[in-house]
């Protein structure tokens, strides 16, 4: 039986991860569905999650590691269902795991993310390491985009939902590639991309909000032998000092480079101004 939460605030981490029963889902959804602050939460949550699997490069599991999970899922105590008696006591072998600390939660990207951070590490320290587990395992092999849900803006008529099954796309290809490069005033961009699928993404990490009245315009900068074609990859109208990913519009060329550069509000047809970051893909 599931226990109904008084604050489903604390079921976001949880959310993002696609941790919860039906139950529990239903209750997030609808406090979402209320209070944009929480959705906006959850927003950066999900994307944080799924921008940390396309930002490493990808390793295939031990074959031991399906056999020790579910060994530790045998031998782990559970706490018997609610049958509507008194409370039952726990095992004397589930210990209450200690809180960690938020001391060091000190990066974010507005109230909501900080919010979101203070949130995620009062939880006990047990469960976050057994949610983690359960989302590298899920997010390393191959990420749906149906439990997540995206900040992008990749272009006009570009949905979250289609945003984010680009990405998938882009992972799970036989030919995926990434690179990482600085940008001019801090913060890193990771271009993720696939050669054959003619797509490409760019994950940006600490890279601050755009200037006023201003926007981030991605490009593709096509190589010599294209003849060096620059066209227009869409805008990242979102980024706010934490993570913000987005797949670029149009085809992928090979060896295009991809860059950012900051544009006027709704876009240039050429940039007119310096890239603040060029991401070669050769």
């Amino acid at each position: 039986m599931t226990e109904r939460h008084d604050d489903p605030a604390l079921l976001t981490g949880a959310y993002a991860l696609d941790a919860l029963s039906d139950a529990e889902r239903r209750e997030v959804e609808a406090a979402l569905a209320e209070f944009p602050e929480l959705r906006a939460e959850a927003d950066s949550l999900s994307e944080t999650a799924r921008a940390l699997a396309y930002a490493v490069e990808p390793i295939e599991p031990p074959a031991s590691l399906k056999a020790s999970l579910m060994a530790a899922i045998q031998t782990t105590p559970q706490v018997a269902p609610d049958t509507g008696r008194a409370a039952q006591s726990v095992p004397a072998t589930v210990q209450e795991a200690p809180i960690a600390s938020v001391t060091d939660v000190t990066s974010g990207g507005g109230s909501a993310s900080a919010a979101a951070r203070r949130r995620w590490f009062q939880r006990p320290a047990a469960m976050l390491g057994a949610a983690a587990a359960v989302g590298v395992v899920f997010l390393g092999v191959g990420l749906g985009a149906g439990g997540a849900i995206f900040g992008q803006d990749s272009g006009p008529g570009t949905s979250a939902s289609q945003a984010a099954s680009g990405l998938d796309q882009i992972y799970a290809a036989a030919d995926f590639k990434r690179s990482t490069s600085p940008v001019t005033g801090g913060g890193s961009a990771t271009v993720v991309w696939s050669d054959q699928l003619g797509k490409s993404a760019v994950i940006l990490d600490g890279v601050a909000a755009a200037p006023k009245d201003k926007t981030y315009e991605l490009w593709y900068i096509g190589s010599e032998e294209s003849g060096g074609t620059i066209e227009s990859a869409g805008l990242m109208n979102d980024v706010d000092g934490g993570v913000r990913s987005a797949v670029l519009s149009g085809a992928k060329s090979a060896g295009a480079t991809v860059g950012i550069t900051v544009e006027p509000a709704g876009g240039s047809k050429q940039p007119t101004t310096t890239p603040i970051v060029a991401v070669p893909t050769a």
